[in-house]
């Protein structure tokens, strides 16, 4: 294991204090939202939640009539995820394993695979995927989201005028995959660290096990979460996030 990533274990009781029970500004009102609205109807579906962290979403898809499985590889993130799905007593079969060994979920299980902002946490991208692709039915999706690759990177950075207001932000060195402490963490940020990958690279190991893209959208919030969340509209002026739609196959 790479000393430079910190673990979901290590990072877990920040996590759990930011996002643990209605998930943080970004993702409760920019990201999930997107997501659900590729995904669609939810009610009945078969549905794994990869790296579930404290269990926020896989709770919203639950309350939307979802037969959810929910994984993670931190035994405090999913124990804290169970033990609040005790009191709300969701539809929720929860697992601890590594994402790129889900040996303890049988073959073509799910309609939909979803992973919230978790995929930039995974050290063996191709091995998540290759996992994945054998827990996914044919012709289901795999709709993931992850920090715009694009601008939520390590040497991207604000420029402001002499009075402090924003002019733009400078990214630089896009190719240079590493691991790097995300600014989408909240108060976890000097601990938490996710991977930097290029756009390319995440297709590709699409690709390689048989998804297709099918749709990719670049949320910003609406104004009605501007006027309830003012401090989101720097993401009216450049994404937080990607959210990808793969088919496996295509059909």
């Amino acid at each position: 294991m790479s000393n430079e990533a910190s673990t979901y274990e290590e990072i877990a009781d920040g996590i759990s204090s930011y996002a643990g029970e209605s998930g943080g500004d970004v993702q409760r009102y920019i990201v999930a939202p997107a997501i659900l609205e590729l995904m669609g109807p939810a009610n009945g579906k078969e549905i794994l939640d990869l790296y579930c962290g404290a269990g926020y979403f896989a709770r919203r898809l639950a309350s939307l009539g979802a037969n959810v499985t929910a994984v993670d590889n931190s035994d405090r993130l999913v124990g804290i995820a169970r033990e609040i799905n005790e009191r709300e007593r969701f539809n929720i079969q929860y697992a601890v394993a590594e994402p790129n060994d889900l040996s303890v979920i049988e073959d073509s299980m799910f309609d939909d695979i979803v992973c919230n902002m978790g995929l930039m946490s995974t050290r063996d991208l191709a091995g998540t995927v290759a996992a994945l692709a054998r827990l996914v039915k044919l012709g289901g999706r795999f709709i993931f989201s992850i920090a715009h690759p694009c601008f939520s990177m390590p040497d991207a950075c604000w420029i402001r005028d002499a009075d402090g207001k924003l002019l733009y932000e400078a990214v630089d060195n896009y190719y240079a995959e590493r691991w790097w402490p995300s600014n989408l963490a909240g108060p976890t940020k000097e601990r938490s660290k996710i991977k930097h990958r290029t756009l390319a690279t995440y297709v590709n190991a699409l690709s390689v096990r048989g998804f297709n893209v099918r749709r990719i959208s670049e949320p910003r919030p609406t104004q009605e979460v501007l006027t309830l969340k003012p401090h989101l509209a720097i993401f009216e002026r450049v994404p937080a996030a990607m959210v990808i739609e793969a088919i496996f196959p295509y059909l």
